[in-house]
């Protein structure tokens, strides 16, 4: 008898244990989830690379090292708001790339990105984008993306790496790197 209750108890700390420490595995990432997180990344890309949402009368510009900046709209202007507006779809060590590669400062006390002409439209069907499985790993997987072109009959390829956030979900670790 006294065997039988401490193999349930050992198996209740096993159980308790592996809760805890996230011992049940990710769920894998469907090709559509991918898709769906991949389209919303690349909006909110966008937005930042164009400074965020201004609201009237808060656009502001200045002069660092020769080149034009300018600050970023409310909702982003702390490296705070940034990663936490970032880490809804992308890593930590990806969200810290995509700061360095876009050049956001911190100035004055606000972050601050390179003025940038605006860009044209993307001509890239998101919507009916598609997604097939290349590589997964444990808490990570890889998906090549078809993204048709416009009208053109064409698509592009893109290489989307995602892992496994512990709290949080599936993020995007590389995007076409």
């Amino acid at each position: 008898m006294k065997k039988r209750a401490l193999n349930v108890m050992a198996v209740i700390l096993l159980l308790l244990t592996m809760a805890a420490c996230g011992g049940n595995p990710p769920a894998a990432l469907t090709p559509k989830d991918a898709v769906e997180l991949a389209t919303a990344w690349t909006g909110t890309a966008a937005i930042i690379q164009a400074g965020g949402l201004y609201k009237e009368g808060e656009y502001k510009t200045f002069a660092y090292k020769g080149l034009e900046y300018r600050y970023m709209a409310a909702h982003l202007d702390s490296k705070k708001k940034m990663k936490a507006e970032l880490q809804k779809f992308v890593t930590k060590k990806k969200a810290k790339r995509f700061m360095k590669e876009n050049g956001i400062l911190k100035h004055k006390g606000k972050l601050a990105s390179p003025e940038a002409e605006a860009a044209s439209g993307s001509l890239l069907q998101w919507e009916i984008a598609t997604a097939k499985v290349l590589k997964t790993k444990k808490s990570k997987m890889t998906f090549e993306l078809t993204v048709p072109i416009g009208d053109t009959r064409t698509a592009e390829t893109i290489i989307v790496s995602y892992e496994y956030v512990k709290k949080s979900g599936w993020r995007i670790d590389k995007f076409n790197e």
